[in-house]
């Protein structure tokens, strides 16, 4: 028996974490619509590196979260203006075309040509409207993605830029493409119908009714929802790279080599021309193990600037 599953949350973390017990509990015959939005948030992939993916340290400013989810795939922007979908199912029950049909026919119905584009992209008229991932464990699987219904596009191009810093790493980069609101193309799109639509045409194409369950913080607690808050998950599972901090100041120049690994500052090494003595290896050592989301570019150079 399939299963259309609502969640009234908008915290990524709780979304993330239901996805993921979804995923381990789905029955061997059925197949799962799972349905959700995140509040402003930036998701990335599971092998990406958020320092190359965001400007982390405007994030908190801009009020935007950042979460890990545990499939592969690039930096996404989600808001109240996106729809999430998760299809889950059992390997042997994986039918791609289907489930993307589903997506087609509801998007389609608002009088709009939809493409399949690339490896995961659905497109209209060139634009993405749509980036998708896949995930499997156990012989469980889940294919998720994105509707950009009415995204707030200019915090999205904000939030989705790499912070100034000069960086070396072997971390997943996303690839920009130009996206499109759906919204744009129709007005009479709304994240209300869309759900309605996607829920119609799951039950249509999979034949079977199904009576949508809704979950939430007060009636299901996902069982790794402390995964997804911690930020050793979110930021620790990026590969081992390569920082580069640098000032021009009245002392001179000011340089920071830092080697982050799972996280943390592995290494530090500080260099400067400047004619006062700077107790660089004392300052070095106050940053040896800190996480490196926890320290701002302007901290630390301003530790340097001021003990010269």
């Amino acid at each position: 028996m399939n299963r259309i599953i609502v969640s009234t949350e908008h915290d990524p973390y709780y979304n993330l974490a239901l996805e993921e017990d979804l995923l381990k509990h789905v029955q061997q015959n059925e197949v799962i619509l799972y349905i959700w939005q995140n509040e402003k948030t930036v998701v990335i992939g599971r092998n990406q590196n958020p320092f190359l993916e965001c400007d982390v340290s405007q994030l908190s400013s801009s009020g935007v979260r950042l979460a890990r989810r545990i499939s592969g795939g690039g930096a996404v922007y989600h808001d109240l203006g996106n729809l999430n979908f998760t299809f889950i199912y059992k390997e042997s029950n994986k039918n791609v075309e289907k489930q993307l049909n589903v997506i087609k026919k509801a998007v389609e119905a608002f009088d709009v040509a939809v493409e399949l584009s690339g490896r995961n992209d659905l497109t209209i008229q060139g634009f993405k409207f749509s980036g998708h991932a896949f995930y499997a464990e156990d012989g469980n699987e889940f294919h998720h993605g994105t509707l950009m219904v009415d995204v707030d596009v200019n915090q999205l191009v904000k939030v989705l830029k790499p912070s100034k810093l000069k960086m070396e790493a072997r971390g997943i980069t996303s690839v920009k493409s130009r996206v499109v609101n759906l919204k744009t193309l129709n007005p009479s799109f709304s994240v209300a119908k869309l759900t309605e639509l996607l829920m119609f045409y799951f039950e249509e194409d999979y034949g079977e009714t199904c009576q949508p369950l809704t979950y939430s913080s007060q009636n299901y607690k996902p069982i790794n929802l402390h995964k997804y808050k911690d930020s050793g998950w979110i930021y620790g599972e990026c590969p081992k790279y390569d920082v580069m901090l640098e000032r021009k100041t009245s002392l001179g120049i000011i340089q920071a080599l830092l080697s982050i690994e799972n996280g943390r500052i592995k290494k530090i090494n500080i260099y400067t021309d400047s004619l006062s003595l700077v107790p660089c290896e004392q300052i070095e050592n106050q940053f040896i193990g800190l996480e490196f989301n926890q320290i701002s570019e302007d901290k630390l150079l301003d530790m340097i600037e001021a003990n010269g």
